[in-house]
């Protein structure tokens, strides 16, 4: 990655002679594109691409701010308003506002795209939009800092298309550029991407100290500490620490219910816990700390989350020499990731540790692979089953 560019003044002075209008557009957008939405069918949206109310920048930070909104709640509709940004971005004329700046409409219109392509899992057609949103910048000595920010979204692409190579060397890059910049907010996304991919590799040792690294050094907030501590702890419980674990999952859960007002992000701190005990073989005091765990999910209408729970009481249980009742339990998440249209493969899963219950052939660590495997078709939906059988004590993937 080049060194960054020296401050150019005739570029802030292009910058600045644009603000005002920006601020215009930007007022303007907040009363004119939601309403335009409304009237307009979703199939529709694309010929708004010229839109006089749309072809301006104040609308296309409007639709990337509803994006982001809608990002977490429903992924057809930030689908939908992030091809329109890139429509909207293409469309408008060259000279609209200086080249920095169309660039960087255009670019950040990609990027958005590129989120959204990740999160529905397109990877190949995510880091295609990412790479189109780096060449439309590179050009631009002083938009650095946005070829730095496409560059760690596409690092975040590649971890899950397995490309772990690529995707450490450009964090490890752009955490060094936000820390000559100065962006202490985004050393710590860099720091906290680099740890979780770290975790997801199962290199838990090198995770945890990535973590406690910026537990000490970047200042966290109250809610990226919450995360950290959690994250450190569900570490320490694969390390074997179990007194460091405790004390971290307990205090993210403070942190999330107490001091944060999250108390979904509170249960998934309270499950690492639970999984906690199960592994210090208090089993008993797991099983009773998790079931309400599992009810308060079921309640929130989140039978995934409630159906890892469930997984890590089926591990205490198999540990206790209890597999009708496993395999019972095993049956009911069958029965609720069915009802709730989930993952195929994810159900094909579980039949398969149902059916490895019921022939006394399920282990400990099947189930973890299990949820493991669960997790991750949140980013890898088309993953396949590895299943893992036991060969004279020891176990292989088929």
């Amino acid at each position: 990655m080049a060194k960054p560019p020296d401050f150019n003044p005739l570029f802030q002075a292009e910058f600045t002679a644009t603000l005002a209008r920006l601020n215009a557009e930007l007022e303007a957008a907040e009363k004119s594109v939601e309403p335009l939405l409304r009237r307009t069918p979703r199939h529709s949206w694309l010929s708004l691409a010229a839109h006089p109310d749309l072809s301006n920048a104040g609308a296309l930070d409007r639709l990337a701010k509803l994006v982001t909104e809608y990002l977490n709640r429903d992924t057809t509709y930030a689908l939908s308003l992030a091809e329109l940004a890139v429509a909207v971005a293409e469309e408008m004329p060259d000279n609209s506002y200086p080249k920095a700046v169309m660039a960087q409409l255009r670019a950040h219109a990609l990027k958005d795209l590129g989120k959204v392509l990740r999160t529905i899992a397109r990877h190949e057609d995510a880091i295609d939009a990412l790479l189109r949103a780096e060449l439309l910048l590179e050009v631009h000595h002083g938009l650095y800092q946005d070829v730095v920010l496409i560059r760690l979204h596409l690092a975040f692409t590649y971890q899950e298309v397995d490309r772990y190579t690529e995707a450490f060397a450009l964090i490890r890059e752009c955490k060094q550029v936000f820390a000559d910049y100065g962006d202490s907010r985004m050393v710590l996304i860099a720091g906290v991407t680099e740890g979780a991919l770290l975790h997801r590799l199962a290199k838990y040792r090198e995770a945890r100290e990535a973590y406690m690294l910026l537990m000490l050094s970047a200042h966290p907030d109250l809610e990226t500490e919450a995360a950290l501590r959690k994250n450190i702890g569900l570490c320490c419980i694969e390390l074997g620490d179990f007194v460091e674990a405790e004390s971290n999952l307990l205090e993210s859960a403070r942190l999330y219910s107490n001091e944060l007002g999250q108390p979904i992000e509170a249960l998934r701190a309270q499950t690492g816990y639970g999984r906690l005990l199960i592994r210090m073989r208090q089993i008993e005091r797991g099983i009773v700390q998790l079931k309400p765990i599992r009810r308060a999910f079921l309640r929130q209408g989140m039978p995934e989350e409630a159906g890892i729970c469930a997984l890590e009481i089926i591990e205490g249980l198999l540990t206790r020499n209890k597999p009708e009742d496993a395999e019972r339990l095993a049956r009911m998440v069958i029965a609720e990731f069915t009802r709730a249209n989930l993952n195929n493969r994810a159900i094909t899963a579980l039949g398969y540790l149902t059916r490895a219950i019921g022939a006394k052939q399920a282990s400990a660590p099947l189930v973890q692979n299990v949820r493991e495997y669960i997790l991750s078709l949140r980013t890898n939906p088309e993953r396949e089953f590895l299943r893992r059988t036991t060969v004279s004590g020891s176990e292989s993937e088929q």
